[in-house]
């Protein structure tokens, strides 16, 4: 826990001082006063002054502002202490600011991405290959609903699916919600309907529906029943006591059903098909050769320019996906509670930290993304909702008045503070086990 929370504060830190740094420069770029610069909330702790501004670091981590004189109808109204009424900042200029922070996260997020892809990223090795099913789950909704292997998903909602990833996307992003597949199979296109079920804690859907990963031996455990059978890597597994075997969950799961009992493996050795007998171990209620899963995942290292091209397209795909996933949010088609807060993020980072330095690294560019997506959503007291009051100001060719400014501010604020509560209230009952571990 200790790490995580250690985690939390780093990540939001340096997210935080890239967002409000790109407010503070686009400010200093147009003559705006800034008066205080804080990363964290609440009671200072420490800082220094350079200039005009106050360097800070306040008491609650988890955040940060910046005070521009002539930004908005707060504390920050007055361009000029002791002016008799308020007074803003041209149009422009107000815009200028108010959109440099989350481009500050946009940037932030493209070098994150492209330093990652640069030290070398593990990727799924099918999240960009054709949605052609490999494996379904016999318990799963899809096999309720039908789907067999070799079906390609064309598209899910109406919604174009090209790859394996936008598949996975379409159903973890919908527990319990109806979803209508249009598949091709063979020569006929179709529409199946089915409800993935919903994984808790985290809301999140599941179909039942794999990649194709092909039944071959990558490496076999010492002293297993694989050993002792003759089994070597390269084999290809085509058969368990005559039933067919065409992807490696099928020899997981037919291998599962016969611990402790003589089996007969159908194999395939450099073009020649050999019958080895093996007795799976007993490990709980399952049946185990010493078999690990083939390697599912793929390094990709890039030289700089290729990878700040990946950085770029991987930015503008999640983007997509995150405005898809909050349409579904809004239209009530996906589970507003697979959103996460601090403790959810405190423990994604305190796993990244423990992986390496790559996984952190990227996390920093998904979290940046995420926070400027989030503050450009326009709703009152977020940038996104400053610019959207502007727009209408500059189609009107006149400012509201401060009454109504105040009004729309004090909305949004309400708003979003029933948002920090709900994703709060979320947080703390997704990761009770972990907060308050039972005693032995």
């Amino acid at each position: 826990m200790l790490v995580n929370i250690l985690s939390l504060v780093v990540v939001l830190g340096v997210l935080v001082l890239l967002h409000e740094g790109g407010h503070f420069l686009a400010a200093r770029a147009v003559g705006a006063p800034v008066t205080v610069f804080s990363i964290g909330f609440g009671k200072r702790l420490f800082g220094f002054r350079w200039g005009e501004t106050e360097f800070r670091w306040s008491l609650i981590p988890l955040g940060g502002y910046v005070r521009i004189l002539g930004l908005g109808p707060d504390e920050s109204n007055l361009i000029k202490a002791g002016s008799p009424e308020p007074t803003l900042l041209a149009r422009w200029k107000r815009g200028v600011i108010l959109l440099a922070g989350p481009l500050a996260n946009v940037a932030g997020a493209v070098v994150f991405l492209a330093v990652a892809f640069s030290l070398g990223v593990e990727v799924p090795i099918w999240q960009d290959q054709r949605p052609v099913v490999g494996w379904v789950d016999p318990t799963s909704p899809a096999a309720t609903a039908g789907m067999v292997p070799g079906d390609e998903v064309l598209a899910v909602d109406g919604k174009p699916i090209t790859r394996w990833r936008d598949l996975e996307m379409a159903t973890v992003s919908a527990p319990g919600k109806r979803l209508a597949l249009t598949v091709r199979r063979g020569e006929q296109t179709f529409t199946v309907t089915l409800t993935p079920k919903d994984v808790r804690p985290y809301a999140l859907g599941w179909a039942g529906l794999f990649p194709p990963l092909p039944p071959v031996v990558e490496r076999v455990l010492p002293g297993s029943p694989a050993e002792k059978a003759g089994i070597m890597p390269g084999d290809r597994i085509l058969a368990v006591d005559g039933k067919p075997v065409g992807h490696f969950l099928d020899l997981v799961l037919l291998v599962g059903e016969r611990a402790d009992k003589d089996t007969t493996l159908e194999v395939e050795r450099a073009g020649q098909r050999l019958s080895l007998h093996a007795r799976p171990r007993r490990e709980g209620d399952q049946g185990k050769l010493g078999i690990p899963l083939p390697t599912t995942r793929a390094v990709r290292k890039l030289g700089l320019p290729a990878a700040v091209r990946e950085a770029v397209a991987e930015c503008r795909h999640m983007t997509g996906e995150t405005l898809w996933v909050l349409g579904r949010m809004l239209t009530g088609r996906a589970s507003l509670r697979q959103m996460s807060g601090p403790i959810d993020i405190a423990k994604f980072s305190g796993e990244a930290a423990r992986s390496g330095t790559v996984p952190l690294i990227w996390l920093l560019g998904v979290i940046s993304l995420q926070l400027a997506i989030f503050n450009l959503l326009p709703i009152p007291v977020l940038d996104g909702g400053h610019l959207a009051v502007l727009a209408v100001e500059g189609i009107r060719r006149r400012d509201f008045t401060w009454q109504t400014k105040e009004r729309i501010l004090n909305v949004g604020f309400w708003i979003v503070m029933a948002l920090v509560v709900f994703v709060l209230a979320n947080d703390i009952l997704k990761n009770l086990p972990a907060l308050w571990p039972s005693r032995p």
